[in-house]
């Protein structure tokens, strides 16, 4: 077996140069902290092929060099069996150069040669500083991948990897296979059917060849016998077309003479029909009336509409009267109670401050009467000028319009016809934009009501919610200690622990779970300030409270030991509190769920799940269900969001109200202008195309217009300046009512200042009136705004109602000048009635002329046909000789190609369904593969191969299967052999110590692959797992873990650096006493500051370090002087 017989280090680490020889047996490496002893056991790593500079305890390639070099370069010579040297460099870049035995090579190289003597590259057989502590908080997978790597399972599943690669590639080749073969079975189940196509085309060609040349040749014989027959009817023909020829001739005399007859009528009747006029008169009634008729309509349709509208103007009209009708009955209530108010301040005295306090109310009243009348003036003037501003722009517009109508008179009855049609669709658009707009206020209305009820049932929400969330309402102390705060009068006041933190909602149910009660400790900077609270508590009565003062609160050392993390860790608070959150938290380890905080193990520390479990260290466990203040101060904000958000929405609505009102009044505007407009050009078609009818008509309208324009300015700017006089007026009183409540203000305080009971009361009863009062005003503005509301109702009923009247009016001009042009159009076709009369004689006579026409047609026509007839005959005969002819020689010239065939004796059409038949295959067959027949067998037989490949494949198959099955189960004998040979070992070792008996055990062993492997303890009749054990005896057990590998596959040597650590007295002379054993047949190195280690080793090399670099001193060489 090799050990390590040398090892030479340059400008490595701590060492600057070292050439060492080392026994075969126990070497103790000892030595002060800082000395250097660790960095041999890293230059042994790094010389074995270790790349991990975390493994080498070191963060950069820098740090593997020695101060002032540039290369670091470390050699040791293996020897035993075989003698090997290793040599590896590294530069300041990253460079790096192996050689063995002298020669350069690679890393991968000295793996698989050290490889073949049990020096693998997991570095088992290395166990560095804090190693022993890894293998004791290893999981349970994790150790039974040691006894993994121990069995060779990598080198079973690198076989197993193989062998599925090679499955895939035979898979595949079978895929592929079939695939072909599929694509080949097509092909030849195609090409089977192309043979026997081919085979039926060729007997099909055979018997049309001889049934094509029979009926030729019978064909032959009867165009010759049909030819003689045409030639003797041809004659025949042309006698009988010369005689009917000769008849027509006499028919068409007759018929001229009767023509010129006719013509004379026509010129006469021509004479009479001059009544193109009243035709196209006629016609301008009927499209005038059509027009009005649809216009009636349009406007019987407005009128419904405007109804509909009205009944709603109604509606709230009636509600906001009972709403001001109910505001009046409340100002009178208030008033009974001012008076019964003043009556009793009255009883009291008639002091002279209460007679001028009296004179002041007096006068405050009188002056917010004459207010109140003011105000309402303005709105209702205002409201006027905006109603007459808005008639006043569209008069002018309609001026203007007018009058560029007057300054082009050119325009003719075509332009205003497509002008109406204009307008009128206009007008339709504008009504259905009117009808929108109803509607959406309507939607509108609808949603405001459903808000309202929303915001009454999330009020209620939120009142009960408040007082689950309010820790105040679970505690009244924690409101006044709150105010304390707040106000300033303690200093030193942070809040509740739940008011300091925050986290993701995901982590509620264990952060309330964990801190439980906690939650509601009060945070103060120190017990002086926690004294004051509680000093201020007594006095009040309010409660008791529990406070955590920073300055004197003690924060635990905990130190996680597991990969989970604290609670404090998952929460954003302030540093200031920090001892505060730890205190409550710190102790804490957070688990996904209860099986989780098993694995961890139950006892060893305080847990919680995400759900809420709690595991104390007592073992005590405590879950359920219970309600959540932190989740109910999230919804709490959830709701207080969606009322903001409902009543955002309703200032919303009644904004988009507002803004649709507004754009339904400029919209009927609008409308009636268009139908204005169309009335204008209706009132121009109807006049008789006069242009001076029209301009008068123009002009009256100018001048109607200027009145109206001047009488709607006049009017507007009277109520401008009164207005003016309003506001000044209201500015005034508004003033003297701010002045009276001030002097109201100032006597009653002079009042309030008497101080016997009488003037007590006075100044009770003052203030009341005082309030009163105050309350009156404000119900009379909510009555001026019900007011303005009732009156912009009234408004918009009277705009509503004018809208109908004017549409009325509309109807009811319609209809009269439709009864005027029916009338006018009654008298036009009476009028064409009468010229048919004089004409209607003519008629008569041309109707004579066309009878004896006619009669002279039919004769004529009979001939026609008859001649017709006979050239058609005399035509088709004509072609059927031109026919025949071409058939005979055609045919004669194609039986020349059937010299060869066999006549076949059958009748004609047998014949002609022979060759139907065989042409009927032939067609049917299409592109015929005449060489399939040949190609056939010879796909037959590539498919008959294919299928005998892909056999061979499905065999190749079942065997790699087969392999794969066999390496799976060779892995689990593998694997079993060494779990229970190192089991074994691992009970025996512990009959060379006294700490009880050893043992190793599955969680899974039926399937090991998946199982976790642990170790137990038993002394006496109990059991104990790992945790349960002091870190010494921990140690202890680790490295027999260790050394039983060892036992089943021994390493040539091992290193152990400083793994004594945690060990005692007795333990560390159980140790020594092991490895002392153990080392007979194996070399061990071990780092060690423990005495009884170094007295019972073979070899003892002391390191220090002077003036920068480490330097080797022999403390114990007997057994190497043996050597």
């Amino acid at each position: 077996m090799l050990y390590i017989s040398r090892i030479k280090l340059r400008s490595f680490k701590s060492f600057k140069y070292i050439d060492i020889t080392l026994p075969k047996t126990f070497l103790c490496l000892a030595g002060p902290n800082g000395s250097g002893k660790s960095n041999i056991c890293d230059a042994i790593r790094f010389v074995l092929g270790e790349i991990s500079l975390k493994s080498l305890r070191a963060k950069k390639v820098k740090d593997l060099i020695h101060a002032g070099s540039t290369t670091a370069e470390v050699t040791i010579l293996l020897e035993g069996d075989v003698k090997i040297e290793i040599k590896r460099a590294i530069r300041e870049d990253g460079k790096i150069l192996y050689r063995l035995n002298g020669k350069k090579t690679t890393r991968t190289s000295i793996l698989e040669t050290l490889k073949k003597h049990n020096l693998d590259e997991s570095g088992r057989n290395i166990i560095a500083q804090g190693e022993v502590q890894r293998i004791i908080n290893m999981g349970g997978k994790e150790r039974r991948q040691i006894i993994d790597s121990v069995a060779g399972i990598s080198d079973f599943e690198d076989k197993k990897n193989e062998a599925l690669r090679e499955l895939e590639t035979v898979d595949a080749k079978i895929r592929e296979g079939h695939l072909v073969l599929g694509e080949k079975m097509a092909f030849l189940n195609e090409l089977e059917k192309e043979k026997a196509i081919a085979i039926q085309y060729s007997d099909a060609k055979k018997v049309l060849y001889n049934a094509k040349g029979s009926l030729l040749k019978v064909e032959i014989n009867k165009a010759e016998d049909d030819l003689s027959e045409v030639l003797a009817k041809e004659k025949g023909l042309k006698a009988s077309l010369e005689e009917k020829e000769r008849e027509i001739a006499k028919i068409d005399a007759g018929i001229s003479e009767q023509e010129k007859g006719r013509m004379e009528l026509s010129k006469q009747l021509q004479e009479k029909q001059q009544t193109a006029a009243l035709i196209k008169e006629i016609e301008t009634y009927k499209a005038s009336i059509g027009a009005k008729t649809q216009m009636l309509q349009d406007k019987q349709e407005d009128v419904k509409k405007l109804d509909l509208e009205l009944v709603q103007f109604g509606k709230e009209k009636e509600r906001s009267q009972q709403s001001a009708s109910e505001i009046l009955r409340s100002i009178e209530d208030f008033k009974r109670e001012l008076k019964s108010s003043e009556n009793e301040l009255i009883k009291y005295g008639k002091s002279k401050e209460l007679t001028q306090l009296n004179l002041l109310e007096s006068e405050l009243s009188s002056v917010d009467s004459k207010l109140q009348v003011t105000r309402e003036s303005v709105i209702k003037i205002e409201s006027e000028i905006k109603l007459k501003t808005d008639l006043l722009e569209s008069k002018k517009k309609e001026f203007g319009e007018i009058s560029q109508s007057a300054s082009n008179p050119e325009d003719d009855g075509e332009d205003l016809e497509d002008e109406m049609d204009s307008l009128r669709k206009d007008i339709n658009s504008t009504a259905s934009e009117i009808d929108g707009l109803f509607k959406t206020e309507k939607e509108l209305n609808g949603e405001s009501a459903e808000l309202d009820r929303k915001l009454l049932e999330l009020r209620e929400k939120y009142s009960v919610l408040r007082m689950q969330a309010s820790p105040a309402a679970a505690n009244p102390a924690l409101k006044v200690i709150s105010d304390l705060k707040e106000s300033g009068n303690i200093q030193g006041i942070y809040g509740t622990v739940a008011e300091l933190i925050k986290f993701e909602s995901k982590y509620t149910a264990a952060v309330e779970a964990s801190a439980g009660p906690r939650l509601l400790y009060v945070v103060v900077d120190s017990a002086g300030t926690a004294s004051k609270i509680i000093t201020h508590l007594k006095k009040t009565g309010a409660g008791r409270a529990t406070f955590i003062p920073l300055k004197e609160i003690k924060q635990s050392q905990f130190k996680n030991q597991t990969s989970n993390p604290i609670i404090s860790s998952l929460l954003d608070y302030s540093r200031t509190v920090s001892a505060a959150i730890e205190y409550v938290f710190g102790e804490t380890i957070l688990t996904q769920n209860m099986d989780e905080a098993k694995k961890l193990g139950i006892g060893n520390s305080r847990m919680v799940t995400l759900d809420g479990e709690i595991f104390e260290r007592s073992g005590i466990i405590s879950g359920g269900k219970v309600g959540s203040s932190i989740l109910a101060s999230a919804q709490l904000a959830k709701i207080e969001s969606e009322i903001n958000d409902i009543k955002e929405r309703k200032n919303q609505i009644i904004k988009e109200l507002s803004a649709s009102r507004e754009e339904a009044s400029r919209k009927r505007a609008y409308k009636s202008e268009l139908e204005l407009k169309i009335k204008t050009c209706e009132l121009e078609l109807r006049a008789d195309g006069s242009k001076s009818r029209a301009e008068e008509l123009i002009s009256n309208k100018i001048k109607t217009l200027k009145e109206e324009i001047s009488e709607i300015e006049k009017t507007l700017s009277q109520s401008s300046t009164l207005l003016g006089k309003l506001r000044t007026e209201k500015t005034e009183l508004e003033g003297k009512l701010s002045e009276s409540k001030l002097k109201i203000k100032q006597h009653s305080e002079k009042i309030k200042e008497e101080s016997d009971s009488e003037n007590k009361r006075i100044t009770e009863l003052s203030s009341l009136i005082s309030s009163v009062r105050a309350t009156i005003e404000g119900k009379n503005k909510e009555l001026e705004l019900v007011k303005n509301e009732v009156l912009r109702l009234d408004e918009d009923s009277k705009q509503r109602s004018k809208e109908k009247r004017s549409s009325l009016e509309k109807i009811a001009q319609a209809k009269e000048s439709i009864m005027k042009e029916s009338e006018a159009l009654r008298e036009c076709e009476e009028k064409i009635s009468a010229h048919s009369k004089s004409i209607e004689k003519i008629f008569d006579s041309m109707k004579k002329l066309d009878g004896q026409l006619q009669v002279f047609g039919e004769k004529r026509g009979k001939f026609r046909i008859e001649i017709e007839r006979i050239s058609k005959d005399f035509s088709t005969n004509e072609i059927k000789k031109v026919t025949l002819e071409t058939r005979l020689q055609d045919t004669t010239s194609e039986f020349s190609n059937y010299r060869e065939f066999e006549f076949l004796e059958i009748p004609r059409e047998d014949l002609q369904r022979l060759i139907k038949q065989s042409e009927e295959k032939i067609t049917n067959a299409g592109n015929v593969n005449m060489m399939a027949i040949e190609m056939y067998e010879k796909k037959k037989m590539e498919i008959e191969e294919m299928n005998s490949k892909i056999g061979t494949l499905d065999s190749e198959r079942n065997a790699i299967l087969q392999m794969i099955s066999e390496i799976d189960l060779k892995k689990k004998e593998a694997f079993f052999e060494t779990y229970y040979a190192v089991s074994d070992n691992f009970k025996k070792m512990f009959e060379k110590i006294s700490v009880g008996e050893g043992f190793l055990y599955l969680d899974k062993p039926n399937t090991p692959f998946e199982s976790g492997m642990y170790i137990k303890i038993k002394r006496g009749n109990h059991e104990h797992t790992l945790d349960s054990l002091s870190g010494g005896e921990n140690t202890l057990v680790a490295l027999m873990f260790i050394f039983a590998i060892q036992f089943f596959k021994p390493s040539p040597f091992y290193i152990l650096d400083e793994v004594d650590a945690a060990l005692d007295k007795e333990n560390s002379k159980n140790l020594a006493k092991l490895v002392k054993q153990m080392a007979i047949g194996t070399q061990f190195i071990l780092v060690s500051h423990n005495d009884n280690v170094m007295s019972n080793a073979d070899a003892v090399l002391g390191v220090t370090k002077t003036e920068g670099a480490s330097r080797i001193v022999g403390i114990k060489l007997e057994q190497m002087v043996m050597k």
